[in-house]
């Protein structure tokens, strides 16, 4: 049936995928026994990386890939690395900082991947200054401020809508499990010297992106595909009692059900978000 002819007289629209005559077990047996008779890429999986890349080799790998892709695509863009940022909040006397985002977990994936932004999670206490510094360093870059993050933006690089995107996020604690991150969860990568979240803190960062309500589909795709990646690529080395104590914090039932988690990530089923 076309969306517009859906009777929504009785309430709201309910989502295709919620219905209950689709996606049955019935349906979805169906369709697996439909696809399992093509070979497709079936193997070639086996040939993809499966340990963890390392923070050193996987940031490395990531700012390659962001830079190829700005001097192809964006030759306008800002190109700005982590370790842009790094110097100039430590050239501030910021000394309680962590890289977040994919900067700060790459290390953790098997296959490093590109992103276009810098996230660093900032001690409230040096918000200003945090902000002074950036601001110099780059003051052409637009500022956005909100509660939670202040976001900077390269007025050179728009998207389709002519909205500038944003080049350094410098976050700010918003929930207990963030403040005990920046608190006990931080360690020294040796060969860059960058501080990075523990593999317990990445993770429950993830977790807790992954059952927010707020972002988008798409966002949480990516969020579930990386948790997913770092829990198969990493699961000798999770401490668990860590990982629960801090999962803990995101909200009361955490702990228990970040252990689920990380069974659905090693047997590949889907997350029930």
């Amino acid at each position: 049936m076309k969306a517009d002819q859906r009777n929504t007289s009785q309430g709201p629209e309910v989502p295709l995928h919620a219905t209950a005559d689709y996606f049955t077990p019935e349906h979805l047996e169906r369709r697996r026994r439909a696809m399992a008779r093509y070979p497709g890429w079936q193997g070639e999986d086996d040939l993809n990386p499966k340990t963890p890349a390392g923070h050193a080799c996987g940031v490395r790998v990531s700012v390659r890939l962001t830079r190829q892709f700005r001097r192809a695509h964006r030759k306008q863009a800002m190109d700005i690395s982590p370790q842009d940022v790094i110097d100039v909040l430590v050239a501030a006397g910021i000394k309680n900082w962590v890289l977040m985002g994919l900067h700060g977990y790459v290390g953790y994936l098997p296959d490093p991947r590109a992103t276009q932004d810098v996230d660093v999670m900032v001690a409230r206490r040096h918000r200003k200054r945090a902000i002074k510094a950036i601001s110099e360093a780059w003051p052409e870059m637009i500022l956005h401020e909100s509660v939670q993050v202040v976001r900077f933006l390269d007025p050179h690089d728009r998207d389709s809508d002519g909205h500038p995107r944003p080049v350094i996020d410098l976050m700010f604690p918003w929930a207990a499990f963030q403040e005990t991150i920046l608190r006990k969860y931080v360690v020294t990568d040796e060969q860059t010297g960058h501080r990075i979240p523990r593999l317990e803190a990445a993770l429950v960062s993830k977790y807790a992106a992954m059952i927010s309500p707020h972002p988008d589909a798409d966002k949480r795709e990516y969020d579930c595909g990386d948790f997913r990646r770092m829990v198969r690529a990493n699961c000798g080395a999770i401490r668990q009692e860590d990982l629960r104590r801090l999962a803990d914090e995101v909200w009361e039932g955490g702990s228990e059900e970040i252990e689920r988690f990380l069974e659905i990530a090693v047997s590949n089923q889907p997350f029930p978000l």
